[in-house]
């Protein structure tokens, strides 16, 4: 029946690709624009006037075993292992996450899947920090670096935008004990959830707009800015803590995978543990 089929805009996933999709086609018009109209790259003179702002936050459910804490299998003890340990964790959207080369323990780096159109190649690569404390892990980023295709360094693109991203992690373990969260809770989490964890993230864009885009109202382009990266933030939020849950439930169940995660060191080992799908 045509009428019962989904309209694939209600479809979130297609939602966010068809986001994804527009603003990779507005970055490598940028790019072509720039080519053609600034013929001496050397000297260009960039203004980072518009800015897009975005706050998401977002929890998902966790099945803590019985007698975790027994086990030393519970949610808080899950939350406080080493940061390098991250590496392990299932990234959204087959992004790879590892540690940084030459880096401390905890700096790691995000490599999203390259974007084409055309003869174009767009691939961001992000680094940035995982720090452990008492109650949270915090994340946070203030480099993003575009690479791919050589227009990348021709025009300049990576010098059109300061990027800084903030996300802290934090967890409620019926196993241990109740804390109140102190991030505001958004859509798809239950206050009557007895073990979860929970995302806060804080994402700041500035971005320089070559000609002809500086002829549109920066609120305007601000807040269609805004909305598709809060649409994609909240995706990614999404895929992530779903990857994470899963990571938490194998580590708790497979005493395999709990003692490979114990012996992991500060060098990155050749052997290589097959991690589910997000």
């Amino acid at each position: 029946n045509p009428n019962s089929q989904r309209h694939p805009c209600q479809d979130p996933l297609l939602r966010f690709h068809f986001n994804s999709f527009l603003i990779s086609y507005l970055i490598i018009h940028v790019a072509f624009i720039a080519i053609i109209n600034i013929p001496t790259t050397s000297a260009f003179a960039f203004n980072l006037d518009t800015k897009v702002r975005v706050e998401a936050g977002m929890s998902t459910p966790i099945t803590v075993p019985p007698n975790a804490v027994k086990k030393g299998v519970n949610l808080e003890k899950y939350m406080l292992l080493p940061v390098e340990q991250y590496a392990l964790v299932p990234m959204p959207l087959d992004a790879t996450l590892s540690r940084l080369e030459n880096g401390s323990k905890s700096d790691f780096e995000l490599v999203v899947p390259p974007v084409e159109f055309l003869s174009l190649k767009v691939q961001p690569v992000v680094e940035a920090e995982v720090r452990l404390e008492s109650d949270r892990v915090v994340i946070t980023s203030q480099k993003c670096t575009l690479s791919g295709s050589p227009f990348i360094e021709k025009v300049k693109l990576n010098e059109r935008f300061d990027f800084k991203i903030d996300c802290e992690l934090t967890w409620v373990d019926s196993s241990v004990s109740s804390p109140t969260i102190t991030t505001e809770q958004e859509e798809g989490e239950d206050q009557g959830l007895s073990s979860f964890i929970a995302a806060k993230t804080y994402l700041s864009v500035e971005v320089d707009r070559p000609v002809p885009f500086n002829t549109i109202p920066r609120r305007v382009v601000e807040k269609i800015g805004n909305t598709a990266m809060r649409i994609s933030i909240k995706y990614i939020l999404k895929s992530f803590l779903k990857g994470l849950a899963q990571d938490y439930s194998r580590w708790a169940e497979d005493e395999d995978y709990r003692k490979f995660r114990s012996n992991l060191m500060v060098k990155e080992e050749a052997v290589s543990f097959a991690t589910p799908e997000v």
